[in-house]
């Protein structure tokens, strides 16, 4: 039988969180640790969130002047639709490739290669457009203008009239369409890298 004067052991209280425990009294595993490390941080958490839309796009440079250059070739390739629907005075159906075809050269497709250039060498904002859908954007437009070198050249090497012109006009239209191909293949390439996140 147990003896009821008989004192139970002591058993120590459990220590403070914050306090070590008494020196000597063996650890309590029920209780809390003293110190909790701090959880690692997410990946992206030490960014800004930025903002999304005008507001983000106006805060990044690089952004904001790629899409500057953007708009701009594509008020020049909408000009020239506007040329092509217009009623020519002479030159019938010809005419019109000629005015669908004469607003954009060699400058245009420049203009998106620096915009490219602005959207891949640059770091990404943490808000504004997202960079995938301009590239796109960029490709697009360089893929329209390759079309529009196609339809000028072969107006024009069957046109009537001064051979060497002619022949000028030729070279210098295909170049410009080798040069947006180029580009529109780069920039639809470079886009779907970067829709990924493998660059």
């Amino acid at each position: 039988m147990t003896d009821p004067s008989q004192q139970p052991p002591y058993q120590p209280p459990p220590p403070t969180p914050g306090f070590a425990p008494t020196p000597g009294s063996p650890p309590n595993p029920a209780a809390p640790p003293a110190y909790a490390p701090a959880p690692a941080p997410a990946p992206g958490a030490g960014r800004s969130g930025g903002t999304g839309g005008l507001a983000g796009m106006a805060a990044d440079p690089s952004t904001l002047a790629a899409t500057g250059l953007i708009a701009a070739v594509l008020f020049a390739t909408g000009a020239g639709l506007i040329g092509f629907l217009a009623d020519p005075s002479v030159g019938g159906f010809r005419a019109r490739l000629l005015a669908l075809t004469d607003t954009v050269d060699v400058g245009d497709v420049a203009l998106l290669g620096l915009a490219v250039a602005l959207l891949l060498l640059t770091p990404d904002p943490p808000g504004g457009f997202a960079r995938p859908i301009l590239l796109q954007a960029s490709a697009g437009l360089a893929a329209i203008i390759s079309v529009y070198a196609v339809i000028r050249s072969l107006v024009l090497i069957s046109s009537e009239g001064s051979a060497p012109l002619l022949l000028s006009a030729f070279v210098a239209t295909v170049g410009v369409g080798i040069a947006a191909a180029t580009v529109a293949f780069y920039a639809a390439k470079e886009s779907f890298l970067k829709k990924d996140g493998r660059i």
